[in-house]
C-alpha cells in the first residue's frame, strides 16, 4: 500500500512522491475515554450534517482511506447545530495495550457558525509491539472552526497511523496542532479542502525524534475558494538514527483567486547520523495568488554552546534546552491549560 502521495510527483530518484507500508489490517475497535461537553450529539456512524454527502480526502491518501474502510469499522460521528460554540473541548485518551491493530475512526459536523476544540491523547504504558490506526474526518459549514489538537508519547516499539481530512466551506477554519514525541514508525497525513471564500487552514507540527525513530509527513492546502488561506508550519528535533520526510503542498487551483498560502519548517539537527529530507511544494493553477515556503536546517550554534558552557550548562543539558523550546513553540498554542501541562510533565519525564 503506498501513502503520503505528493499531488504532483518530483523526480523518483528522490524517493519522495510516496512511501510504500505493509500494513497490518485492523482488528479490534480501540477503547480509549471521553469527556463528551454539553451540546455535542454523538452517534454511532458517519455525522450527520448539511454537508454529510460531500466526499473527503485525506493525507495519507485513497488506498489507506480503502484500507480502513475494508476493516469494516464504523466511525463514531460528532454533530454540532447551528451557532453552538462549545467551550468545553472534548476530550478523548487512548492508552494503546498490547500487540494488536487497533483503529479509531471519527466523523465531525458542524453547521453554520458552530465551534469546537477535539483534543486527542495517545499514549502507552507497555512496550509491545501493536499497531494504531487513527483517522479524523471533517465538514465544516459556513463560518464553522474545528480545533483538534494531538499529543502522542507511544513507546518505540509501536507503530502509528494518523490520517486528516476535511471540506471548511466560507469563512470556516480549521486549526490543526500535533505533538509527535514517541512511536517508532510514524506516519502522519493531513489534507483541507478549503472549498468556500476566506476559509483558513492552521497547521502546527511539533516532533522529537531520536534513536531509529521514522516520522514520515504528507500535509496539503487545497485551495479552491477565493481569499482562502492557508499557514503550515512545523518545528522538529532530530538526533541518533532518526528519520524524517515532511511534504508541504499548498495547491491554488482555478477560481481561488485572492487567496495566500505559507509553509515553513524549522529543523535542528542534533547529530550527523539522521537522515532529513523536506519537500516544500507550491501548485498553482491561479494567478492573483501569494506562496511562500521556506526551510531552516542546521546543527546547533557554536557560539550558543559556547556560551551556555561558559554559564556551566553542559552540551548536553543545552540541547535539552532548545529541544524543549521547539516543542514549546507549537505546545503555547495550545488554549487548553490542562493539556499544556500534561505536554511538560511528559517533556519532563523524557
Amino acid at each position: 500500500m503506498k501513502i503520503n502521495r505528493l499531488p504532483a510527483p518530483t523526480w523518483n530518484r528522490l524517493k519522495v512522491n510516496a512511501t510504500e507500508v505493509n500494513a497490518v489490517r485492523p482488528n479490534k475497535a480501540a477503547g480509549y475515554e471521553e469527556k463528551l461537553p454539553e451540546g455535542v450529539d454523538k452517534i454511532h456512524g458517519r455525522g450527520i450534517g448539511p454537508l454529510s454527502d460531500v466526499t473527503i480526502k485525506t493525507g495519507l491518501g485513497e488506498e489507506f482511506d480503502k484500507f480502513i474502510e475494508d476493516a469494516g469499522f464504523k466511525p463514531e460521528g460528532y454533530v454540532v447545530s447551528d451557532e453552538e460554540k462549545i467551550e468545553t473541548p472534548l476530550y478523548q485518551t487512548f492508552d494503546v495495550k498490547g500487540n494488536d491493530a487497533s483503529v479509531a475512526l471519527f466523523d465531525y459536523s458542524l453547521s453554520d457558525n458552530a465551534e469546537l476544540t477535539v483534543i486527542q491523547i495517545v499514549k502507552d504504558e507497555d512496550n509491545e509491539s501493536g499497531v494504531f490506526f487513527v483517522q479524523n474526518k471533517y465538514r465544516l459549514s459556513k463560518g464553522a472552526k474545528l480545533t483538534i489538537v494531538q499529543i502522542q508519547t507511544l513507546s518505540e516499539s509501536k507503530e502509528f497511523y494518523n490520517d486528516i481530512g476535511g471540506y471548511v466551506s466560507d469563512d470556516a477554519s480549521f486549526n490543526l496542532i500535533q505533538i509527535v514525541l514517541g512511536a517508532k514508525n510514524n506516519y502522519y497525513g493531513a489534507n483541507a479542502c478549503l472549498a468556500g471564500k476566506n476559509s483558513a487552514l492552521n497547521l502546527a507540527v511539533a516532533y522529537s525524534l531520536k534513536n531509529d525513530e521514522l516520522l514520515d509527513m504528507n500535509y496539503v492546502a487545497d485551495h479552491n475558494g477565493k481569499n482562502s488561506e492557508s499557514d503550515i508550519k512545523a518545528n522538529g528535533v532530530m538526533q541518533g538514527r532518526a528519520n524524517k520526510l515532511f511534504r508541504g503542498t499548498i495547491d491554488f487551483h482555478k477560481g481561488c483567486a485572492g487567496s495566500k498560502g505559507a509553509e515553513l519548517e524549522d529543523v535542528l539537527l542534533i547529530d550527523d547520523t539522521i537522515v532529513n529530507k523536506t519537500v516544500p511544494l507550491i501548485l498553482c493553477d491561479e494567478e492573483d495568488v501569494e506562496g511562500a515556503h521556506g526551510a531552516t536546517i542546521g546543527r546547533p550554534d557554536e557560539s550558543f554552546l559556547f556560551y551556555m558552557g561558559s554559564r556551566g550548562i553542559p552540551r548536553e543539558e543545552a540541547y535539552e534546552l532548545l529541544k524543549r523550546a521547539k516543542i514549546d513553540a507549537v505546545a503555547n498554542l495550545i488554549e487548553d491549560e490542562k493539556t499544556k501541562t500534561y505536554i511538560a510533565e511528559c517533556l519532563d519525564r523524557a
